[in-house]
């Protein structure tokens, strides 16, 4: 941790700056990476994912930085290509009497065999590459003691290497109202506004979806909390009226044991089919064996609606080891498989090996 004063105009500003470096190595096998439904190709892939984050903290300002790349290497690359995909981010956040304001940014790019595939079940038994760059900005404000107003907005640009997928600007803007009403359950409302744009010459127009919801946040116990919301969504060129959307979750954080499982249904963004409705289920389950070792699983099943609505499953299952208190290794296995409309059911088996450094305070 680096402390750093600074005079001006006779005042003194002290402020500190913290640094963490994060360093996965994986080596994996992949069964069938395109989840091609016929002639299924398999793949060994090398992965090297160096991350640094710098945190400063000055008076009511607080920076972060973050610098990442993700390098990955193939034993074929007619399958899967070699790829070095970087990663930015920018934060800054300004805490006030009653609230906050704030900036943040970033620059994302990856496969879209897992940007579009594992998110959105799309895929085009191809290796492309997508490039996403975001702005946003938060405020947020104290009404009372006991609510509070919260206002986001997102402006996401999205980019693909590959015909097949379009590329679509997407402006989101959240407005929340939060209200404690007592030390265990926090109601909230939330309308969330969002703008479509399709960049290319293509079928899809531009859209705009709307969706008010109401929740509420419980804390259940010292260990368990949950959250539960609902609401409507309509879509301005669909040919259907508002449908409902919403979700529940639950977590629980023991000594030992964790869990954590969630069910929605949301409107997103893909390069395929422009805004469509998706219904996920996830979950995972972890247990502490002894000081250094965790053994989980997980599993998620997303069915995405649009013009050929599609399901994707994955399950799996780990088992890790602290090494030391920077090394970290983590033995995993992954089952994943895709069903679509007109097609053959695809499925592959991934099994990996992973060790990590991390340094909180590098």
């Amino acid at each position: 941790m680096a402390i750093l004063t600074l005079p001006c105009s006779g005042m003194t500003y002290a402020g500190t700056w913290q640094s963490a470096v994060a360093l996965p190595m994986t080596v994996e096998h992949d069964s069938n990476p395109l989840l091609l439904t016929a002639d299924e190709k398999a793949v060994t892939r090398t992965i090297i994912a160096p991350d640094y984050t710098l945190v400063g903290n000055f008076d009511r300002d607080q920076w972060k930085f973050g610098l990442g790349v993700n390098v990955e290497r193939s034993s074929d690359t007619d399958v899967v290509s070699n790829r070095e995909d970087p990663r930015l981010s920018f934060g800054w956040q300004r805490e006030t009497e009653k609230g906050s304001y704030g900036l943040t940014a970033r620059y994302i790019e990856s496969s879209t065999l897992s940007t579009e595939v594992q998110q959105t079940g799309v895929t085009d038994s191809t290796d492309g590459t997508q490039k996403l760059s975001n702005i946003g900005g938060n405020w947020r404000s104290a009404v009372t003691e006991r609510s509070t107003l919260v206002n986001e907005i997102d402006l996401t640009h999205v980019e693909y290497d590959t015909d097949s997928l379009t590329n679509y600007d997407e402006l989101t803007n959240r407005f929340s109202w939060l209200y404690q009403w007592n030390e265990r359950t926090e109601l909230f409302t939330r309308f969330e506004a969002t703008r479509y744009e399709p960049k290319d010459e293509t079928t899809l127009g531009s859209s705009n979806s709307y969706t008010p919801v109401v929740g509420v946040n419980y804390q259940i116990s010292e260990r368990f909390t949950g959250s539960v919301y609902g609401g409507v969504n309509k879509v301005s060129d669909s040919d259907s009226g508002p449908t409902g959307q919403g979700g529940v979750n639950l977590r629980y954080t023991g000594e030992r044991f964790e869990s954590f499982v969630e069910a929605s249904r949301s409107t997103i963004a893909n390069g395929e089919d422009g805004l469509v409705e998706s219904d996920e289920l996830r979950g995972n389950v972890s247990y502490l064996l002894d000081e250094t070792s965790r053994v989980g699983v997980d599993g998620s099943w997303q069915e995405t609606k649009g013009d050929a609505p599609s399901t994707f499953r994955t399950y799996g299952a780990y088992v890790s080891r602290e090494l030391s208190p920077f090394w970290l290794a983590r033995l995993s296995f992954t089952y994943k498989e895709r069903e679509r409309d007109g097609l053959p059911n695809a499925d592959a088996n991934i099994i990996g090996m992973t060790l990590i450094y991390s340094h909180p305070d590098f």
